[in-house]
């Protein structure tokens, strides 16, 4: 059941999560039709993501073979034969389209998550060699969960909470990048080919920019006199204040490679206390300012 898991990259469904984002800032998080549908939602999702996964594990099992955390995945490990991986995936491909008409989600959702799987086929086959093209891919892979959680609350996107998301991203993909130079040395290119175009010193200048981006536009988007009016709260500003301690201590788990210079957004998320309680603590303060006081 472990390998299964981590076959699928079950932890890296948390990533989905986004799609509830829409939700809490749409005051409809306490509408349950709504979040049976949100739900059903990530589960498509979820399912999709993991055919992608193991796509680009089939694709990638010898390059991860070099990587002192990804040489444990299944594929590459030998754990799992390529043809069982592939018909596991064709698997869950099935149970995410047979969900989908089930839970009798809009066709807008079916869109974007169709959207999503081609941009990261392309992705697999083509983009991730081409650098600073494939960050923006997978950046803009979390702007369409935001997106496809949009689609089944029926409210229109902010165009805050799609700048705050596509550079919270881009921040969180080139920590992982940079994390692959340093943990992987001479080795670097060879497990990814694109990490020839970067340089320590040129990801930490995208860092810092990203990292501004999103603060700056998250404080605006908290200060904006509208939204607070929608929300009903004039204590969203505070909520900033998570933010960035949420980022500046990612920054330091670059800076100072903490947890054996690990950079993967996803594993620091389950292995870091802090990063852990300050979502955590944003989440509810949210909540809290939004639907109760």
């Amino acid at each position: 059941m472990k390998t299964f898991a981590q076959l699928l990259r079950a932890k890296s469904w948390i990533k989905n999560g986004f799609l509830f984002l829409p939700a809490i800032f749409s005051l409809k998080l306490l509408d349950g039709p709504l979040l049976l549908s949100l739900l059903s939602g990530f589960i498509v999702f979820s399912f999709i993501s993991s055919f992608v996964y193991i796509q680009n594990d089939l694709k990638d099992a010898d390059q991860d073979a070099l990587h002192p955390r990804k040489c444990k995945r299944p594929i590459a490990s030998g754990k799992i034969s390529r043809t069982k991986a592939f018909s596991i995936s064709l698997l869950m491909l099935f149970a995410a389209l047979s969900l989908f008409f089930i839970s009798g989600l809009p066709l807008s959702f079916l869109l974007l998550v169709m959207g999503y799987l081609c941009a990261n086929l392309v992705y697999i086959f083509w983009v991730k060699q081409v650098a600073l093209l494939e960050l923006f891919v997978v950046s803009l892979n979390f702007v369409l969960r935001v997106l496809a959680g949009c689609s089944i609350l029926a409210v229109a996107p902010s165009n805050w909470i799609l700048v705050v998301t596509f550079f919270l991203a881009f921040l969180m993909v080139v920590v992982k990048r940079k994390s692959e130079i340093q943990q992987l040395d001479s080795k670097a290119r060879e497990h990814r080919a694109v990490l020839a175009a970067y340089s320590v010193s040129f990801l930490n200048t995208l860092i810092y920019v990203s990292a501004t981006v999103t603060v700056m536009a998250y404080l605006l988007y908290s200060m904006d006199i509208k939204v607070m009016q929608n929300l009903g709260s004039e204590y969203l500003i505070y909520s900033s204040l998570f933010v960035f301690l949420g980022i500046i201590r990612l920054i330091q788990i670059s800076e100072m490679r903490l947890h054996d210079g690990e950079g993967d957004p996803t594993t620091l998320l389950f292995k870091d206390p802090l990063l852990i309680g300050t979502v955590s603590a944003w989440i509810v303060y949210l909540i809290l300012i939004i639907y109760v006081l």
